[in-house]
């Protein structure tokens, strides 16, 4: 690819991103295109369709998430599961069209999986050293990233939240749920 082209390209990503990232589905890709400073057939001649440059720019944020988790594991395993949620958190305030739920099928499958797969790690080793209780499984992380993604949905639908990062306030509280004396949960039977 000639250097202008691979810079055109990177330049659609990049622009594609923050579009989709504001828009999420509803973003077109003459709204890309335009971001980018490019005609849409410079657009056109770099992703067949929507679907194609979708995929890409949702694999990168996942790869990035994905990466996350690794450093998140690299690190003291008290602390590995609740960094991952504060970046998770992070990502989707910035991003929260990109969540793979706004995108149904068109989300990097095998990237989920293998990002679920390691919460699910950063859970064990957190557990394991007493940083969270036996009591919280890897549904409740999966819960706990939803909830965020609601709260973060609500501030930016709300105009009354915007700016407040009340994502942050509630990530404390499910920390808080996390712990190991598991004084925060409530145990339901029927």
């Amino acid at each position: 690819m000639r250097r202008d082209a691979a810079a055109n390209r990177e330049r659609l990503i990049i622009a594609a991103e923050t579009v989709f990232a504001e828009h999420g589905p509803d973003a077109t890709l003459d709204d890309v295109a335009r971001a980018a400073g490019v005609g849409p057939a410079t657009l056109y001649r770099r992703f067949a369709n929507k679907d194609a440059l979708v995929h890409e720019v949702l694999s990168g944020f996942f790869r990035r998430l994905v990466d996350a988790a690794e450093a998140a594991a690299a690190g003291p395993p008290d602390l590995g599961l609740e960094t991952f949620l504060r970046t998770v958190g992070v990502e989707l305030a910035l991003k929260s069209g990109l969540s793979a739920p706004v995108w149904g099928e068109l989300a990097p499958r095998p990237l989920v999986e293998h990002l679920r797969g390691l919460s699910t790690e950063l859970l064990a080793g957190a557990q394991r050293v007493g940083a969270v209780g036996p009591q919280i499984t890897p549904d409740d992380v999966t819960a706990a990233i939803w909830a965020l993604r609601g709260v973060i949905q609500s501030e930016r639908l709300d105009p009354r939240h915007r700016g407040a990062q009340l994502w942050r306030r509630h990530l404390e509280t499910i920390l808080r749920g996390f712990g190991a004396d598991g004084s925060a949960v409530v145990e339901h039977t029927v």
